[in-house]
């Protein structure tokens, strides 16, 4: 440090990042770290305070969303009480109004962040404006470091401009402005109605159900996906602002279409659950996973999950977080296999803490009043009670839906689910590239 400042000269800003805590066997705890930002205050401007080592520390250094946002905050807040230098902390901070309380409570004097910056750069300039509400909270989903790893490209799953902003600045306009009609309010739809209103078109959204959201709604009562479900109020804003027309309650179909008389109809009608053809599957004790949110819906104490995909995964830790004894029944031989390299490790941490069963290899072959009924890669029979079945088995694209819509309008475009059941990161960039091209 002491060279540092000879080579930059007094006026040069030093700021210093270091753990308050390590996490790791022989690594060093907040009182160590403490006295050694006492050693170091008179080199530095500002001490920035992380923590977590290169060790079995990833999910400290980057809290998921299983985490309490500000969750490292604690650590800044006590090397704090005992140097002079300005110190600032981390960890997962996007909430205005919680990142005012950290500096005017004093337990810094600066807060940074970096996962929220991809997902809304603009959001310290929105706080200064007073626009709080416009802006696009990070989800902590992970998809930026996970493709971080894959591709050595940076992208964000809501903010489809990341890792391309050099391309976004040549979108040719629109040589004359259409009109733009808009199947389907989830987040594939949205996200391209907010695209072709900026770029001047007449854009009408029609949603069949009396809510925006589509996939996105089964995140609503989830408190770990409420960033996640919080997209469509934001993308519902955006698409106010931009001047796009919305419709609930209306489906679109030929003869709506024949009346609108679009240049462009947009198809996002979005998937429908798979319901395994097998006896029982319409009894009263199964719910589909993506009605958890719905407030009918009844859960019991024993509850065993049919298909071992994120959605089933992540539907077993809100469950068994809620009280339920909860069991993942799943055909192939390992779980979660559709999420991301960051992701999924912590939440096999959060399935193994929480004891939920794992059960693999297993086909579900009935349901009664009892509980499931399956069968393992031998044939031997296999029962699980359950007071509750919870069918995670998939997604199935409404083709029928896209294939009746076909012809209704001079250009038809398909986006989100209804062309294939992908993570919400598909649908935001299919939507966003699918508004640039009108």
């Amino acid at each position: 440090l002491d060279s540092i400042r000879a080579a930059v000269g007094p006026g040069f800003p030093i700021e210093f990042r270091m753990s308050g805590e390590e996490y790791i066997p022989g690594g060093y705890d907040i009182k160590d770290a403490v006295e050694f930002a006492k050693l170091i205050g008179k080199q530095v401007d500002l001490l920035h305070v992380s923590t977590g080592g290169h060790e079995n520390s990833f999910f400290k250094t980057h809290p998921s969303m299983f985490s309490e946002r500000g969750c490292n905050v604690h650590l800044a807040a006590e090397i704090k009480k005992h140097v002079r230098v300005p110190v600032a902390c981390i960890g997962a901070l996007n909430d205005p109004e919680q990142m005012e309380d950290i500096i005017a409570s004093g337990k810094a004097d600066v807060v940074e962040m970096a996962r929220a910056l991809l997902a809304d750069p603009y959001l310290p300039k929105k706080v200064m404006l007073g626009r709080d509400d416009e802006i696009v909270k990070c989800t902590r989903c992970f998809t930026c470091l996970a493709e971080r790893v894959q591709t050595q490209t940076r992208i964000c799953s809501i903010n489809p401009v990341i890792g391309r902003e050099y391309e976004s600045r040549f979108a040719w306009p629109p040589s004359e402005p259409k009109k733009v009609l808009v199947a389907g309010g989830g987040p594939g739809g949205m996200q391209t109605a907010v695209m072709a209103a900026l770029r001047g078109h007449e854009v009408v959204l029609c949603e069949k159900s009396g809510a925006l959201g589509g996939a996105l709604k089964f995140a609503k009562d989830i408190p770990f996906k409420q960033d996640l479900y919080d997209l469509t109020r934001s993308l519902a804003l955006q698409m106010k602002k931009a001047g796009a027309e919305v419709r609930l309650n209306t489906e679109v179909t030929a003869e709506l279409a024949e009346q609108e008389a679009p240049d462009v109809l947009v198809l996002a009608v979005g998937a429908s659950p798979i319901m395994p053809p097998i006896p029982g599957i319409k009894n009263s004790k199964v719910v589909v996973a993506n009605n958890l949110s719905k407030e009918e819906v009844s859960i019991g104490e024993k509850v065993v999950v049919l298909g071992g995909g994120l959605v089933g995964c992540e539907s077993a830790v809100h469950l068994a977080q809620q009280g339920s004894a909860v069991t993942i029944v799943e055909m192939m031989n390992d779980i979660a296999l559709d999420g991301n390299a960051r992701h999924r490790p912590i939440l096999m941490e959060m399935l193994a803490g929480l004891d939920i069963a794992v059960e693999t290899g297993m086909k579900g072959i009935e349901i009664n009043d009892k509980g499931l009924v399956c069968i393992d890669e031998n044939g031997a029979e296999r029962f699980f009670e359950a007071d509750t079945v919870v069918c995670a088995a998939g997604q199935r694209p409404l083709r029928e839906v896209v294939d009746s819509l076909r012809d209704a309008a001079p250009e038809v475009v398909h986006v989100g689910d209804c062309v294939k059941p992908q993570k919400v990161t598909e649908a935001i960039h299919r939507g966003y590239h699918a508004g640039l091209d009108i």
